[in-house]
């Protein structure tokens, strides 16, 4: 066997083996996440009372504030105030104060209407934004070749290098059109 086609069947099976391995950390991650963190957010989103909603949104922070996030942010080297856990935290703990202050009014009371009008716009606007951030950084500090632009780079790398593997074995063949 010339060594041009074993180089290209190990680089076809270095591809395939790396990318079933990303499929499935991928997967995990994900399940991971939603475990730990997300699914008190949508469980929050989805509660119709400010008791319920609270009491998720409350075990949410509770879970990111035993996180080891502090600190961190979701850039390598550009970072702003808004990919920064600690100030998306902040603006969640906001959340959190509103949600309770809430609480005590009368659910029939214009205030109350309009105070959870304003809580369910803030968790559908600015809030999947916040939340997004959160993951991101989880992913940046667990899965970090399968973050962001890294996780990209990554697949991309090993797409070529299959491609690459695939000519390399198939070379002869190629040639004999």
């Amino acid at each position: 066997m010339k060594a041009r086609v074993l180089v290209g069947i190990i680089f076809v099976v270095v591809s395939v083996i790396t990318f079933i391995g990303d499929i499935a950390t991928n997967i995990m991650g994900n399940y991971q996440y939603e475990k730990q963190y997300s699914s008190y957010w949508n469980l929050a989103e989805k509660a119709s009372t400010i008791a319920v909603k609270s009491q998720y949104i409350d075990q949410y922070v509770d879970m990111l504030e035993r996180s080891n996030l502090h600190g961190k942010y979701n850039a390598i080297f550009l970072e702003t105030q808004d990919n920064s856990f600690d100030q998306n935290f902040q603006m969640l703990k906001s959340l959190q104060l509103r949600l309770k202050e809430i609480q005590g009014m009368d659910i029939t009371s214009f205030p109350y209407q309009t105070a959870i009008q304003q809580i369910t716009q803030q968790e559908q606007g600015e809030g999947g934004k916040m939340t997004g951030t959160f993951k991101s950084i989880w992913w940046k500090e667990y899965h970090f070749w399968l973050w962001d632009w890294i996780g990209i780079t990554q697949i991309l790398f090993f797409v070529v290098v299959c491609i690459v593997g695939i000519v390399m074995w198939c070379w002869d063949s190629i040639n004999d059109f």
